[in-house]
Formats: structure tokens, C-alpha cells, sequence
């Protein structure tokens, strides 16, 4: 009876990280595909959220076009997804959520603003 039980607990443990590792290891694999698939002109989104235009590839870096005439060198392993799989996301200001509620917000003149000329 004690083993049965322990099994059960040991199988309610295991399965739940096996997902888990599934689905990363699912993940992995796909970013790992855009990035070996990069051409001149794709529009990506990098780790730190530095949205960009393809404009060359090397075999571990891509130079990115993040503003016109602005070209940067990312290391390929920086591009996480497309703009488009970005712009698909769901963020909070677009579940509804457009203004803070007024009272959770501080009033201004319990802040007032930072002034130089007070220092001593």
C-alpha cells in the first residue's frame, strides 16, 4: 500500500516535468530553425526587444536594419521570434485594460516634482 502511494506521488512529480521539458525543448528547437533560416528582409524581434529588418547573415551573427541607415551586428542566437508571431501577442493594455484605475493611482500632489534648487 505504501509503495502504491509512492509511485502515485513519484508519477505526479515526473509527468508534469516531462511536459514541461517537452515543451521547451519544442521551443528550442523551433527558434533554432528561424534562426538558421534568415533572410535579407525579415522583419524579427531580437532577446532584448529590438525590433529589426534582416540585412545580411553570417554563420553566427545577422546585421539587423533597426532604424533607416542604422545597422547593427546581433549574435544569431539573440533573434527569439518574427514580427508577425510579436504582433501576435497578447498583452495586457490589449486584454481591455487601456487606463490604471484612478484610485490605485497616486495623486500629484502627493509627489511633487523634483527640484534642483532645494538642495543644500
Amino acid at each position: 500500500m505504501e509503495i502504491i502511494i509512492l509511485i502515485i506521488i513519484g508519477i505526479l512529480f515526473v509527468i508534469p516535468s516531462f511536459m514541461a521539458m517537452r515543451k521547451q525543448r519544442q521551443r528550442q528547437n523551433e527558434m533554432q530553425s528561424l534562426q538558421n533560416s534568415l533572410q535579407p528582409g525579415d522583419s524579427i524581434v531580437t532577446a532584448g526587444g529590438v525590433h529589426g529588418v534582416v540585412r545580411g547573415t553570417a554563420e553566427k551573427s545577422v546585421d539587423l536594419e533597426i532604424a533607416q541607415g542604422v545597422v547593427v551586428t546581433f549574435d544569431k542566437m539573440a533573434v527569439i521570434r518574427t514580427e508577425q508571431e510579436a504582433n501576435g501577442l497578447e498583452r495586457p493594455a490589449s486584454r481591455g485594460e487601456t487606463k490604471p484605475n484612478e484610485a490605485d493611482s497616486p495623486r500629484d500632489e502627493e509627489y511633487p516634482p523634483f527640484d534642483d534648487e532645494g538642495k543644500h
